[in-house]
């Protein structure tokens, strides 16, 4: 039997009991895949990050979901860099993050860890009678003047726009008829959004049971789409997209504050960054043979 040390934390919370669950290894370069996931199978969170060396950067991350491997996590990386400065590894400023398939530049403050994803690429609509029938809502409850696109930052989520946050609230999902269309695509899952005018940028709720999620309280690569999709259609202006902030995981309990800021050169998005602060972090031990 292995005994593994495993660090748990809630990102992206501002509050006590807030924020996604998230899991971290540390010096994980020894492990194999098969017992990387599982631990992420035993462990049950949406994502747990296993933190290696790395010749090409400051470290390099994997992160697995319970039942298999995806190439990136905004809430993992950001449990990983806030863990790694609060253990006084690493210090504020400024580090090069190395993923499966790419470089990320992590920005870590005393009171934030803030991560750049992939440029955005942008995916075909979806058909809203679609959308609206996996969620169980009728077409109107979709904000008629957008329809729903898969973008990814990362990795791909159908972003989907509902008409009102009390819409967003009472939604109760179809969870097999969002596997089948997010498999149909080639997705992750569905990030829904209602925009708000006065306390947060938008409120989100995210769907993703296709990797063993069924819905999860905070989503940083599906925020860095929704900024991209808000800034290709306006629904943001240049001042605005500086400074993000949605509110996901209410209907949950777990209120999760997401804050995400867009780069512009001359309207054109060069970078999107997301991130957050974490809270009520645990080391346990975990036996696996």
């Amino acid at each position: 039997m292995l005994m593994i040390e495993v660090y748990t934390t809630n990102s992206f919370a501002e509050e006590p009991g807030g924020g996604n669950p998230a899991a971290v290894v540390l010096e994980a370069d020894s492990l194999s895949e098969e017992k990387m996931q599982e631990i992420a199978r035993k462990i049950g969170f949406s994502e747990t990050a296993f933190v290696m060396s790395s010749s090409k950067a400051d470290l390099k991350v994997r992160y697995f979901t319970p039942v298999r491997e995806v190439d990136l996590c905004g809430h993992a990386t950001i449990a990983v860099f806030s863990l790694l400065r609060d253990l006084e590894v690493l210090g504020q400023g400024r580090y090069r993050l190395e993923t499966v398939h790419e470089m990320l530049q992590i920005d870590i403050s005393m009171d934030k860890v803030m991560m750049e994803l992939s440029s955005p690429v942008f995916f075909e609509q979806a058909d809203p009678a679609a959308v609206a029938d996996s969620l169980n809502i009728e077409v109107e409850d979709l904000a008629s003047e957008y329809l729903p696109q898969f973008v990814s930052t990362g990795l791909k989520d159908l972003i989907i726009p509902v008409g009102s946050k009390a819409i967003l609230d009472r939604i109760s999902p179809d969870f097999d008829k969002i596997t089948h269309l997010s498999e149909r695509y080639e997705a992750e899952g569905y990030h829904l959004f209602a925009m708000d005018q006065h306390k947060v940028t938008a409120y989100t709720r995210n769907f993703a049971p296709s990797l063993g999620i069924s819905e999860e309280s905070a989503t940083g690569t599906a925020s860095g789409a929704l900024a991209a999709y808000l800034h290709r259609y306006s629904l943001i202006n240049e001042n605005e997209s500086a400074s993000l902030v949605f509110l996901q995981g209410e209907t949950m309990g777990r209120p999760s504050i997401i804050r995400a800021a867009i780069e512009e050169t001359q309207g054109v998005i060069s970078r999107i960054f997301v991130g957050g602060n974490v809270r009520d972090t645990k080391k346990i031990h975990l036996e696996i043979e």
